[in-house]
């Protein structure tokens, strides 16, 4: 049962998930102490991906990192105030991009190297308008 599931609250439902994209392996392994201890991290950055869900639910944004230890980073939907995205040359082509979420105040989260990034800005967007009744407030 992911994180996303067990903090719903009375009539939340899950309208869809996001997962990093495999390139995320290879920005980990640019790092010159990686090459030093090239197994190792490799197991280490995939338990830390199977650690963290990201989704959004028909009433917030949700980012949730750590096994025991854990962050998370919550938005409502009508606190959303812009969903924007960053791609790089590569991440065009490759399908990836940074995610960011501004929202009132001085609520941001900001995501690297999510895949199918223009699905995921459509999703989040399509939840906010539902949610706040087709109104771009």
């Amino acid at each position: 049962m992911s994180y996303i599931t067990k903090t719903n609250i009375a009539g939340e439902e899950i309208v869809e998930t996001f997962k990093f994209t495999k390139m995320e392996y290879f920005f980990r392994m640019l790092n010159p102490i990686t090459w030093l201890l090239l197994f190792l991290p490799i197991p280490w950055m995939m338990f830390k991906r199977w650690c963290c869900n990201i989704g959004v639910t028909n009433k917030r944004f949700v980012w949730k990192e750590g096994f025991i230890s854990r962050d998370t980073w919550e938005i409502r939907l009508d606190s959303i105030e812009g969903v924007d995205i960053a791609n790089t040359f590569f991440g065009r082509i490759l399908g990836y991009g940074t995610l960011k979420i501004t929202g009132r105040g001085n609520k941001n989260i900001e995501i690297p190297r999510l895949g199918n990034i223009m699905g995921v800005k459509r999703a989040v967007e399509a939840a906010r308008t539902e949610f706040v009744g087709g109104s771009n407030s």
